[in-house]
């Protein structure tokens, strides 16, 4: 349990995905470790707040938090493309569902557009266990070959993704912190900045952003800490 992550705060937001509510054999570690992380925040009078992911949309019952009077959005990442996550093995599979689904739903303000990612994610459940060895994480991050070229794309275009789903859905918000990207880091779109804390999952850097009620920073997460 990564405790140190804890001191000195007052409030720690899970930004969705948290756990593996999704993946078959991976549910029941994931909910005790979720259970220690919230025991510990209870412990050290932390408040804990958690958004939905596409891997965990049972974790909660919000999928975005507004700070700063709706300067800063945060939410997991995948409202922020229609089909929530391109790169998906699975939606090379079902895009059809997946486009049945979308043309079915109108989407007018950010609740609209949370659910309708939950149903695509939905949609997008895995089949297969994860893979029990390096090769074959490789194997299941990258085959087929075409979603290395949907991975390039959305590491290359995100954060103008991010922008236009500001400008449509919270116009007044000048910062988007987000992961589901797993490119950590900050970039900036015009006068918007979009802040993504990457991911603990191997060949990425997990970033915690901490917000002191007025500025944003980045702090690495380091596992064996």
């Amino acid at each position: 349990m990564m405790t140190h992550v804890l001191e000195g705060v007052g409030t720690l937001v899970v930004a969705g995905d948290g756990r593996e509510e999704l993946v078959q054999g991976w549910r029941s570690e994931a909910d005790r470790l979720w259970e220690e992380l919230q025991e510990a925040c209870r412990v050290r009078g932390v408040q804990f707040v958690a958004l939905t992911g596409n891997h965990d949309p049972e974790a909660s019952t919000e999928g975005w938090l507004s700070l700063s009077d709706d300067r800063i959005l945060v939410t997991h990442g995948d409202m922020i493309y229609e089909t929530a996550s391109p790169w998906s093995r699975e939606l090379f599979e079902r895009r059809t569902l997946v486009q049945e689904l979308l043309d079915s739903r109108e989407c007018q303000n950010l609740h609209d557009r949370w659910e309708c990612a939950l149903e695509v994610g939905k949609l997008l459940r895995p089949n297969s266990k994860m893979a029990p060895n390096f090769l074959g994480y490789l194997k299941l991050a990258f085959w087929p070959p075409e979603r290395l070229i949907e991975v390039g794309k959305v590491w290359a275009g995100f954060a103008q993704e991010g922008d236009r789903f500001l400008e449509r859905f919270q116009q007044e918000a000048e910062v988007l912190v987000c992961g589901h990207f797993h490119r950590s880091g900050k970039f900036s779109v015009g006068d918007r900045s979009v802040w993504n804390t990457g991911s603990l999952m191997k060949m990425s850097k997990g970033l915690a952003v901490d917000f002191d009620g007025k500025n944003l920073s980045f702090h690495p997460i380091h596992l064996n800490s």
